[in-house]
């Protein structure tokens, strides 16, 4: 792009010469006129060039005021750069309309819809999770866990909150399906069972060496079986039989020892002292972070695993309801217009001050340099417009001078 206007003022010296040459030469009024368009133009286009030329370096490397701009001015360019991009970007108004008109909620849930999407996403998150457990020191983390989980078991009562968890499980009748399979498996035992017990009351009847004997108390046992199958049966088919209401009184009356009663409460506590002191619970909460990080590494690697199908099937879920959900849509847009103004509010002035920053790390040379080769090429049309404009111009005030001033 140098090329072409240092081109149009050689050629413009070059007709200026002729045309002077010429003037000497023939009386013919056409060469004056092409003196002057030819000496205006390389004026117009020395002066721009001495101007776009003087941004970026000394003209013929004379240290003349006012030039090398971009080198001597290189900080305060790149504080002004930062301060216009945050007063006239990085604003509330300004975030507000764009996060308006792109509609994230929406552009999310159909980029979402295609599961070639997801199982990219998915992936990129498994990868980033993997590293992330594969960081943490295993002793470090176990080690925290056993700090914390006995630090906090041991800071508070235990009897009281369960008591009080016991009463809410109670009221809301959700310990019923756990007593249900309690005597779902003690009929079960007692029905499979019946010569056990059968065999267990005879023996224990007097007169064993007494063979009639033996037989009514084997009788007695099948008696017995079969009274306690139908009481566990009946227990367990009837909701409201007398054993339910037995069990339901006995757990709410131990529910209410455990958060009231100051006996219950200290023989929880001593249970509780019992059960943090004990290696054996140490051992296990110990082993718990490898378990625990041996199984999820091993999920998130498996693109098959049960994780993954259910990581997927809940943003396959979010995708399909922002594609249908207006409002779930509007409430998405809101947060994240809400996070990208806060964001914006908070941190905006030291994102403008990366650009402040890097330009100062720049060489002021080297910064001239990387700037000239941005934008220099459009520069170089300001050298040509000087040229052409300047040669034009010169025509004019010379043929209004001949012609008006004779």
């Amino acid at each position: 792009m140098k090329a072409v206007p240092l081109a149009l003022l050689a050629v413009a010296a070059a007709t200026f010469v002729l045309a002077r040459v010429m003037q000497g030469r023939s009386d013919a009024a056409v060469w004056g006129f092409v003196r002057a368009t030819a000496e205006a133009g390389m004026v117009g286009g020395l002066a721009d060039w001495f101007a776009v030329t003087a941004l970026f370096r000394h003209p013929l490397g004379l240290p003349i005021p006012h030039t090398n701009l971009i080198a001597t001015k290189k900080d305060q360019i790149g504080a002004s750069l930062g301060d216009f991009i945050q007063t006239n970007f990085l604003t509330e108004t300004t975030v507000r309309a764009k996060i308006a008109s792109v509609q994230p909620a929406a552009r999310i849930g159909q980029y979402l819809q295609d599961p070639a999407h997801r199982a990219f996403i998915l992936g990129e998150l498994s990868e980033a999770a993997q590293a992330g457990l594969d960081s943490l020191n295993d002793e470090d983390i176990a080690l925290l866990i056993r700090n914390v989980a006995f630090g906090q078991a041991a800071a508070i009562e235990w009897g009281p909150p369960a008591g009080a968890l016991l009463g809410a499980v109670i009221d809301d009748q959700a310990h019923v399906p756990a007593v249900d399979a309690v005597l779902r498996v003690l009929r079960d035992w007692v029905r499979d069972n019946g010569a056990l017990i059968t065999s267990i009351v005879a023996e224990r009847g007097p007169a064993q060496n007494f063979g009639p004997a033996r037989a009514i108390h084997e009788a007695i046992g099948r008696r017995a079986h079969q009274e306690l199958l139908d009481w566990v049966d009946d227990a367990y088919a009837d909701s409201a039989s007398k054993t339910r209401q037995a069990i339901d009184s006995w757990l709410r009356t131990f529910a209410a020892e455990l958060r009231e009663d100051p006996a219950m409460i200290e023989r929880v506590e001593h249970l509780k002292s019992r059960v943090l002191d004990s290696q054996e619970v140490h051992k296990v909460v110990a082993s718990l972070w490898p378990a625990t990080k041996r199984l999820l590494l091993a999920a998130l690697r498996d693109p098959d695993s049960d994780l993954r199908r259910r990581a997927d099937a809940i943003v396959s879920d979010v995708a399909e309801r922002l594609g249908q959900d207006p409002v779930l849509r509007a409430r998405v847009d809101s947060r994240v217009e809400r996070a990208a103004v806060y964001l914006t509010d908070r941190y905006g002035a030291e994102f403008s001050t990366i650009i402040t920053d890097t330009v100062e790390r720049w060489d002021a040379s080297e910064a001239s340099r990387r700037i000239e080769l941005q934008v220099g090429a459009d520069l170089q049309f300001i050298r040509i417009n000087g040229t052409v404009v300047g040669a034009l111009a010169g025509l004019l005030i010379y043929t209004f001078a001949v012609l008006v001033l004779g």
